[in-house]
């Protein structure tokens, strides 16, 4: 560092400028999905509209869900079809094991009935695989088409699911 200089980091100092211009383009878009037709936002045409507007998401929209799919020789158009799913978010003995893990850094799982917590850790293991780590509290909406095929492989037996939520800061 010269002499006699004070340089010191600033919080954001490296974090890119916004556009103010493109700033709440993509939020309008995703906020219309609840009034559009499915087949004006979904292109793997397995997905369906879901209650709220974060939810209406298709996994050809998401970078990390195509990164997955790109990584195939012959990627399916739709990640419900892609092989990985099965064993990561679908299978009950990886899911008994994913639930052992739980237990273990994080204590009893406390949701009713076997076909919750597969549920829920079937959404965990989907973010895990797709995006990694997020860390405490970060959230990510997952692809309608996934949700679907968790909710199908694990229906609530009075049909009653959460949806996305965003954590609460």
């Amino acid at each position: 560092m010269a002499a006699g200089r004070n340089f010191s980091v600033q919080p954001y100092m490296f974090e890119p400028e916004s556009d103010p211009e493109q700033e709440g383009a993509s939020e309008e878009v995703v906020q219309c999905r609840l009034q559009q037709d499915v087949s004006e936002w979904c292109t793997c045409e397995n997905c369906t509209t879901m209650p709220t507007e974060p939810e209406n998401v298709c996994c050809r929209e998401i970078p990390q869900a195509i990164r997955r799919l790109n990584q195939l020789q012959n990627p399916p158009s739709c990640m419900v079809d892609h092989p990985g799913l099965e064993p990561v978010c679908l299978n009950p003995f990886s899911l008994q094991k994913e639930l052992n893990i739980y237990r273990a850094d994080y204590g009893r799982l406390r949701l009713r009935g076997i076909e919750h917590r597969y549920r829920y850790l079937a959404y965990r293991g989907f973010v895990s695989w797709c995006w990694g780590f997020l860390g405490r509290r970060v959230r990510v909406a997952l692809p309608s088409c996934v949700v679907l095929r968790i909710r199908a492989e694990f229906p609530d037996a009075q049909g009653i699911y959460v949806g996305f939520r965003p954590a609460l800061d």
